[in-house]
């Protein structure tokens, strides 16, 4: 199954989003995948989720890109 760039590039921004608005959060602890985490643990989650889909977008950007100038 072939996911489309577009759909990398959502899932960034929205994964950067969530982290932005974990940094307005109060608490000193976030649920994590059913446990209890410190937040800046889930921050650090929440930021490298996002990275990692900024990543493949743009690895997958650049790949189209030289595929298509050969």
């Amino acid at each position: 199954m072939k996911i489309p760039n577009t759909v990398y590039l959502i899932l960034a921004i929205i994964s950067f989003l969530i982290f932005v608005d974990s940094l307005f959060d109060k608490g000193s602890a976030h649920e994590l995948l059913f446990w209890n985490a410190n937040i800046w643990v889930y921050r650090l989650f929440r930021l490298s989720v996002a990275l990692l889909f900024f990543k493949i977008y743009f690895d997958k950007r650049r790949s189209i890109k030289t595929i298509k100038t050969k």
